[in-house]
């Protein structure tokens, strides 16, 4: 593994990271609810530790530097162990995964969102699911793989 591995693996996760971010927010445009990630990451972070709300931007971050850690979990592990598919669809597919994941490990038990987003509205996760199949694609499009 290279310097440049490492790098173009991480700029990909960091590129979808922003789709994801960026797509979850116009959500509204077409026809779903906006999931604020960036907002719910702060909050869910540092929730109490500020006097206020706590800093957007660090919220912001950590979605990014979630999107640079899958990005590099997915061109060193996951990646590799995936049929020989068009590295769009591989990375559909990875999306896919992280969203079942994020609904059935992460919303329930850190945001109390119930499965699948049940407790944010009926058709929050579509949102979700849009957002990080799209994540996946970027990622799949871009990322190197092992």
């Amino acid at each position: 593994m290279t310097l440049d591995f490492v790098l173009q693996a991480s700029i990909a996760g960091f590129l979808g990271g922003y789709i994801l971010v960026i797509f979850a927010q116009w959500a509204p445009r077409y026809g779903l609810p906006r999931i604020d990630f960036s907002r719910g990451m702060t909050q869910l972070t540092f929730g109490e530790s500020y006097e206020g709300p706590a800093p957007y931007g660090l919220g912001l971050a950590q979605v990014h530097i979630n999107g640079i850690l899958f990005g590099l979990l997915y061109a060193t592990v996951v990646g590799p162990l995936m049929p020989d598919l068009p590295s769009a669809v591989r990375g559909i597919i990875w999306g896919f995964v992280l969203f079942v994941a994020a609904q059935l490990i992460f919303v329930p038990i850190f945001l109390k969102g119930g499965v699948f987003s049940l407790k944010h509205g009926p058709t929050a996760w579509i949102t979700a699911l849009v957002v990080h199949v799209l994540y996946g694609l970027v990622v799949g499009w871009l990322s190197p793989i092992l």
